[in-house]
């Protein structure tokens, strides 16, 4: 067992007894989710590149703009780019029989502020929105919702 896994295992020992939970939680988590009846797809798009990350020579004439890059276990992907308020960006390999324009990406804040847009016919979006603290994306679309981490901007 590594210091980590020690070390966590330490963490949780000491939060259960410190402050159990209540009895019955997880049972009352799972009814309280079957009851809101959710008829849709919920899938998390997984951040694989931020050109935060990456030295400024990489993003050669984007000095401003961040790239942000994630894949959907489906296989599309949501490609960003984070200039000023401008948000914009494509949706990318969504199936071959799904028109693009019936898809909604949007911005979302943690205080519930959101700005969607649907994609045009070749799957690009672009919306304005404020570019401070927490966002995140979603995208929905033929009863899958796929929503990324927050990102900080």
């Amino acid at each position: 067992m590594s210091d980590d896994d020690r070390l966590l295992d330490e963490l949780r020992r000491m939060w259960e007894r410190a402050d159990p939970p209540p009895p019955g939680l997880g049972a009352a988590m799972v009814a309280t989710v079957v009851a809101a009846d959710l008829d849709e797809e919920w899938e998390l798009l997984t951040l694989v590149r931020d050109s935060a990350d990456e030295g400024l020579a990489q993003v050669r004439g984007l000095g401003t703009a961040r790239m942000l890059s994630f894949s959907a276990a489906a296989g599309w992907s949501l490609e960003a780019e984070i200039d000023g308020e401008r948000f914009s960006g494509q949706v990318l390999d969504l199936a071959a029989d799904q028109d693009p324009t019936l898809v909604e990406v949007a911005v979302e804040t943690r205080t519930g502020e959101r700005w969607s847009v649907p994609l045009d016919e070749f799957g690009f979006f672009s919306l304005t929105a404020p570019a401070s603290g927490t966002v995140r994306f979603t995208v929905r679309f033929a009863g899958v919702v796929a929503s990324s981490h927050w990102v900080e901007v």
